[in-house]
């Protein structure tokens, strides 16, 4: 008899909030590391391994992770790209040198029946954006138990 998969929904603690700025490309990290001079918090190379058993075709470079239970997502995005803002010509360089791909991404997990975060960035993450060619892109997610939802 076949065992039937059940749909099992993730609910969270509490809301939370993660923002990370990522650079992804054809280029070794370590030549982004030592165009930057910041250590990044994860690289990935061309070639190795990821999680779906392919290999990667790109690399990445990811710097300024921040996860945090406030809804403030504008200073929280902030304090991720402050220590770029005075890279902000070697971003764009890089960004032309290898056709990179520069990302600063927030991915909030809200809880359904906590305060939704605000998502709008500050002027100033709009203008470091603006100047070196950054996407800013938004993966909400919103938890909710199963029984709510009629599959518990």
């Amino acid at each position: 008899m076949e065992e039937q998969v059940k749909r099992v929904l993730y609910h969270t603690e509490h809301t939370e909030c993660l923002t990370y700025f990522e650079i992804s490309g054809k280029f070794d990290p370590d030549q982004i590391t030592a165009y930057l001079r910041i250590a990044p918090e994860r690289v990935r190379r061309i070639g190795d391994p990821r999680p779906n058993g392919k290999t990667a075709e790109t690399a990445s470079w990811r710097f300024g992770s921040i996860t945090d239970r406030s809804t403030d997502t504008a200073k929280q995005m902030m304090e991720t790209v402050q220590p770029l803002l005075a890279k902000e010509a070697l971003l764009r360089q890089i960004k032309l040198q290898y056709d990179a791909r520069l990302v600063l991404c927030v991915v909030p997990l809200v809880r359904y029946d906590e305060p939704v975060p605000a998502l709008a960035p500050s002027l100033s993450v709009m203008r470091f954006c603006l100047e070196t060619g950054t996407e800013l892109v938004i993966n909400l997610y919103v938890s909710c138990p199963d029984h709510l939802t009629g599959e518990g």
